[in-house]
């Protein structure tokens, strides 16, 4: 049935049941027009991510996996900077066209995101809209005394890559058309995650990591955003880990292999700029927790500024999608 059929109360009424009630110390709960928490560390590191609902569902996912991706994105941005997420709240749009089912499947995916993560949802707002949209806040927390900024990267940083690439390039460089008949590419972004491990790596080394930024947009868009910020050159010698499968698709062509590596989204991998003095501590850290890895590069002065990322000594163009412009080349 579409929402049409529901008041808006009835369709509260079915997502109460996604909100988590109070925890330890908490007064307000579910119904409540705001929720309050007790601080977990000395600080809190929030984040909020909004998206066209029509954008994220690729002909391959479900509106289950929409939910859980839309978690992911926020997720990975409280990640990234050394939070452990916490609490998340949901503002959502629909038309009232929108099958109620679907809601509930969205939901659902959204829920077994939380579950995943072991982040608790606590409620949000629902809106009438003619095309649906929806937005989700995050809230966390972390030891870190010195979150990394993505203008930190300093000159004789190693810089670190985590996580695998090549998927979600193919989507953003074949299309989804094309995509859409490959496995390999559903299977590895139908639902993408985010590694929740590393942030006890980022509050220990707080110091010492000077800067990190979440591959949500690309991973070459984000390695160019780290270096323009900071205004230093990226000096890329190798590339980061990517799926054994691009070889093949690519018959081992190391061009078409780089551009989808740098011009995908939604990985949700880390880039990290590592004090030279400790990238050995941070290595055994990474390996200790599993989480896969590798070093790309260095941070080198930067004189020209322009290019501001080298892959073997040859400047490297970058595409990215734009909300406003759709595909384009930067760097």
């Amino acid at each position: 049935m579409e929402l049409a059929g529901y008041s808006e109360e009835d369709i509260i009424d079915i997502l109460l049941k996604y909100v988590d009630e109070p925890g330890f110390g908490e007064r307000l709960g579910k119904g409540d027009d705001a929720r309050d928490i007790i601080p977990r560390s000395q600080r809190i590191i929030f984040s909020i991510d909004g998206y066209s609902i029509e954008s994220v569902k690729l002909p391959w996912r479900t509106y289950s996996d929409v939910g859980w991706s839309i978690v992911t994105s926020v997720v990975s941005d409280i990640v990234s900077k050394g939070g452990i997420p916490y609490a998340l709240m949901v503002s959502i749009g629909l038309p009232r066209e929108f099958s109620v089912n679907e809601l509930i499947e969205l939901y659902n995916g959204m829920s077994e995101a939380c579950r995943f993560y072991n982040v608790r949802l606590y409620g949000g707002d629902t809106n009438l809209s003619r095309d649906p949209w929806i937005s989700i806040a995050g809230i966390g927390f972390t030891s870190a005394a010195y979150p990394p900024k993505r203008d930190g990267v300093k000159v004789g940083d190693y810089i670190i890559v985590t996580g695998y690439y090549g998927a979600s390039g193919v989507i953003a460089v074949d299309g989804i058309d094309k995509a859409k008949d490959i496995e390999w590419v559903k299977k590895y972004t139908k639902r993408p995650y985010a590694d929740t491990r590393l942030p006890n790596i980022l509050s220990n080394y707080s110091k010492v990591i000077h800067a990190s930024m979440d591959v949500s947009d690309g991973l070459g868009y984000t390695l160019y955003t780290l270096a323009k910020s900071s205004q230093v050159l990226l000096d890329l010698e190798t590339i980061p880990n990517y799926y054994t499968e691009l070889n093949s698709y690519c018959r081992n062509n190391m061009e078409c292999i780089v551009e989808r590596i740098m011009n995908g989204g939604e990985e949700y991998g880390v880039v990290l700029a590592i004090d030279s003095a400790y990238i050995n501590k941070i290595k055994k850290e990474l390996e200790t927790y599993q989480i896969p890895y590798r070093v790309v590069g260095k941070a080198i002065r930067n004189t020209t500024k322009k290019p501001y990322i080298l892959l073997w000594g040859e400047p490297l163009e970058i595409k990215r999608w734009d909300q406003f412009r759709g595909w384009t080349t930067i760097g």
